[in-house]
């Protein structure tokens, strides 16, 4: 009974992780600007970048799973303001996903497409950072660590696993989508992409309250106003 309980508890955070991050990191929404940066690049170029792209922001989030509560923690910051701050960054990122045009504004889309055209690398600047693994993804990456738990159990280190194989799910669904951006585009359209991006906006929107929901719950509750 115990282990079926783990399992359930492990397919939890991962299933949880994987529908708290697919909004924010939004793969499918950054085709279009990743088919920018490539414009002229060979096909074998444009599927290694989607490689160390999707690679990146794994490793981004997986280190921030590890080692960003403990940093926070260093510092004197709560799991609880950490909640909080990661709410509103959420929200505020999902408030101009669906009031606004493309990620990149037209000065960013020519720097980017300039930074190629001078052989500079585009994995980590701007597609790592700021656009899939940017402040959203890692404010909810450290809401998830808050809620894999605090001490050093067996479970805890169970539950930050499977949000590490989210994580890693995530990276795969980014190297496909990417590498596949041609003919996203076509199927979809970038009208489809863009109207994807803004549904999936609504989403991360609603995750973004239940984070600063949560994080005033947890506070609250340690100043002794809250059973």
């Amino acid at each position: 009974m115990g282990d079926s309980s783990a399992v359930r508890i492990f397919f939890d955070f991962v299933v949880g992780g994987i529908a708290a991050l697919f909004p924010v990191v939004d793969p499918i929404g950054s085709v279009p600007i990743f088919l920018v940066l490539t414009t002229g690049v060979p096909t074998s170029l444009r599927n290694r970048y989607a490689l160390r792209i999707a690679r990146n922001v794994v490793v981004l989030l997986v280190g921030t799973l590890l080692v960003g509560g403990s940093v926070l923690r260093f510092f004197g910051v709560s799991l609880a303001v950490v909640r909080i701050a990661g709410g509103i960054v959420v929200f505020h990122a999902a408030w101009r996903a669906m009031n606004s045009d493309p990620k990149l504004t037209d000065v960013d889309s020519q720097e980017a497409v300039q930074r190629v055209d001078e052989h500079k690398d585009i994995a980590f600047m701007p597609m790592t950072i700021p656009l899939l693994g940017g402040p959203g993804a890692i404010a909810v990456t450290l809401g998830l660590a808050a809620q894999a738990g605090g001490d050093f159990s067996v479970a805890t280190a169970l539950n930050l696993l499977a949000i590490a194989a989210a994580i890693g799910l995530i990276g795969l669904v980014i190297f496909l989508s990417l590498r596949s951006s041609t003919l996203l585009l076509k199927v979809l359209g970038a009208s489809g992409i863009q109207a994807m991006s803004r549904l999936l906006g609504l989403f991360v929107m609603a995750i973004g309250v239940q984070l600063i929901l949560n994080g005033l719950a947890d506070w609250m509750a340690s100043l002794g106003w809250v059973p």
